[in-house]
Parts: C-alpha cells; sequence; structure tokens
C-alpha cells in the first residue's frame, strides 16, 4: 500500500479512536487496515471490567456519526459480536464476553440489525 493511502487510513482510524478513547479508555483495541476498503477497529472488551453503560455510550455516539450496527451472538466461542459499518470510515466491530454454552452449536446463527439507542 503507498504511503498516501495507509495515511488516509490511520487518519480515519485514529479519530475513530478519539471517540473510543473518550468512552472507554480501558477497553484492548486491534487495527486491520488490511479488512474492508478503511479498514477495521475491533475493540475487545473481555477482561477489561467496562460496565456496559459505557460500552452503550460508545454505540450511541457512533450511532450518531452514521454508524449503524448488527448483532451476532455466538454461545459456542462465549461472544456477542456487535459490527458497525458507515459510508467511508473503518468498521467498528465490538466484542463483548457471554457465557459460554459448548451444547448450544448454531453454526447459522443469523446476523440481526441492532440499535444501542434502542437498548
Amino acid at each position: 500500500m503507498n504511503p498516501r493511502k495507509l495515511r488516509h487510513k490511520l487518519e480515519k482510524v485514529s479519530k475513530l479512536l478519539v471517540v473510543v478513547q473518550k468512552h472507554t479508555p480501558g477497553v484492548n483495541c486491534v487495527v486491520d487496515e488490511e479488512k474492508g476498503e478503511s479498514g477495521h477497529l475491533v475493540l475487545d472488551f473481555a477482561g477489561t471490567g467496562m460496565s456496559r453503560s459505557k460500552m452503550n455510550a460508545l454505540g450511541k455516539d457512533l450511532e450518531s456519526r452514521d454508524y449503524t450496527f448488527t448483532e451476532k451472538r455466538s454461545p459456542w466461542l462465549g461472544q456477542t459480536t456487535y459490527t458497525g459499518r458507515a459510508d467511508d470510515k473503518p468498521t467498528v466491530v465490538l466484542t463483548v464476553p457471554i457465557n459460554i454454552d459448548r451444547l448450544a452449536i448454531d453454526d447459522q446463527a443469523p446476523e440481526k440489525a441492532f440499535s444501542f439507542s434502542d437498548s
């Protein structure tokens, strides 16, 4: 990737990280600039001690910035994944731990639309 394209991707991610730091400064973050058109920002809430209300505040703030979210529950993995997408912005992936249920093998668990404003 040429320096200009990489710089633009990183600038978009850094703007997003300012919002993340405002609401959830202790969350674990990983940037994957190769995924998608504008990259992915993965936020892992496992073991951070963050409250659900802080994650909801972050989700509401991102929704006000044109992000729309989908929710996918994966009891087999012990996590719920919220994927936020917006035009010409990095994709945000929030992973939250849930109880592991190794008997709930459901490979066809559908993604469904989710709104932090409604929760």
